[in-house]
């Protein structure tokens, strides 16, 4: 999963990406799992996000990204709950989380 599927996803399952992997409870594994199924099959129906120069076979693009709800969002109203969505950098990567809805625990 790349970061615009993992961020949403993350987002989705109310876990904060700041969290190691390792910490993960069997319920926060299973949320997480059924949230990227989720945004993974919403992706596909609206043909995959098409940020910059992505096009799909039929060199169609993409129109997930108007549905993101927190991937290049930074600083925008989180559309759940209304805090401004933020950006921290992972790996040299960006990741986008809500901090009202992915509270750090």
């Amino acid at each position: 999963v790349g970061n615009i599927y993992a961020s949403e996803s993350l987002f989705r399952a109310g876990i904060d990406p700041r969290l190691p992997a390792n910490r993960l409870s069997p319920a926060q594994c299973a949320r997480l799992a059924g949230a990227i199924k989720h945004t993974l099959r919403a992706a596909i129906r609206a043909g995959g996000s098409s940020l910059r120069d992505y096009v799909g076979a039929d060199g169609g693009r993409g129109d997930a990204q108007s549905r993101h709800s927190v991937y290049e969002r930074e600083g925008k109203a989180c559309r759940r709950c209304a805090a401004k969505v933020k950006r921290v950098v992972q790996g040299a990567r960006s990741t986008y989380y809500c901090p009202g809805c992915q509270k750090r625990k």
